[in-house]
């Protein structure tokens, strides 16, 4: 029969592996422990096993109760404990940090007396991590639910009590869903990462573009949104839009519009004027769209804005913070 070379094997296992002696030195460790620990067999032959991989009392405590329980002949599992694995290349010796589910079983002598311990280790970092993003997921989706359903019920509630007849208020309602849509619409395309501006813009004034009511022109620098930016000023635009197709640019063929930004001293400034228009005249009443672009929107991205209107117009300045 073919001997087998148990050392070899022992070398070649894929998961590491180290041997311990009694006084937690080490005697043996495979060479995936090395790979693993960057370290290499004259680093760790005969050191006690802390001095190798220095740690705080509290990061130590688990691990020495664990081997010392195998030293007593009782296998010990560790789930899940960080593994502080110190990075000699690094600036000011830095450490990198692996989560690892330890196995320790005693180990014997001829004689059958325990003469140390052996740890298996399986590395479950990635695992660890990934249960973490998908927790952290879950919850940022329950509180964007949360909140869009909300927004959501108040939109109901204020379009139902400005609304004369139930027709009014499912056009009005939808049109106000259809544009909190195409801005979640945007920002799922992007990851919930943010997006542009521009984008925003162009979203919501798509619909009035070729239909002869007058010119549209966008101009200003590259401007990422946070996901509450873009979803607070899609609702304003939406409203702005929807008022300039009702009494303002859009509204008459020699009406236009031009929307300006800057980015200046971490503040966003927008500057939405509507001109070539007659006798325009401030509203009498303030509805709820006027609400959401004058007190809604500003509370939710804790910025500021100013409505003047005059004889051939409008304009409406919006400042963002965006520190």
């Amino acid at each position: 029969m073919t001997a087998i070379d148990y050392g070899r094997l022992f070398n070649d296992l894929p998961t590491p592996y180290m041997v311990l002696d009694t006084e937690l030195r080490f005697l043996d460790m495979n060479q995936h422990y090395l790979d693993v620990t960057q370290r290499t067999r004259a680093d760790l032959i005969g050191r006690y096993v802390f001095d190798a991989f220095p740690a705080t009392a509290e990061e130590i405590a688990p691990f020495e109760t664990a081997l010392r329980e195998a030293l007593s002949g009782q296998t010990s599992v560790l789930e899940r404990q960080i593994f502080p694995i110190p990075e000699p290349d690094a600036e000011n010796g830095g450490r990198r940090e692996v989560c690892w589910t330890c196995r320790h079983v005693p180990a014997y002598d001829e004689n059958g007396e325990i003469c140390g311990v052996v740890q298996h280790a399986v590395d479950v970092t990635s695992e660890v991590a990934a249960e973490q993003m998908r927790d952290a997921v879950s919850h940022e989706f329950a509180h964007r639910i949360k909140n869009l359903l909300a927004t959501i019920t108040v939109i109901a509630r204020r379009t139902a009590a400005q609304a004369r007849t139930m027709e009014d208020f499912t056009t009005v309602f939808g049109q106000r869903i259809d544009a909190m849509a195409r801005t979640h619409q945007l920002l799922v395309n992007g990851g919930w990462d943010g997006m542009l501006l521009s984008d925003l813009l162009e979203g919501e004034l798509t619909p009035f573009r070729n239909e002869g009511r007058g010119a549209i022109t966008l101009r200003g620098p590259r401007v990422l949104l946070t996901s509450t930016q873009a979803q607070a000023l899609g609702m304003a635009f939406h409203e702005l839009s929807t008022n300039a197709a009702k009494y303002g640019a859009f509204s008459d063929p020699a009406g236009r519009l031009e929307v300006r930004w800057t980015l200046e001293a971490g503040k966003l400034k927008i500057e939405w004027n509507e001109d070539g228009l007659h006798d325009v005249q401030a509203p009498d009443t303030i509805g709820f769209g006027s609400r959401i672009i004058e007190e809604v929107m500003p509370m939710q991205v804790e910025g500021e804005v100013e409505r003047v209107f005059n004889s051939t117009g409008m304009h409406c300045s919006i400042v963002v913070p965006m520190a």
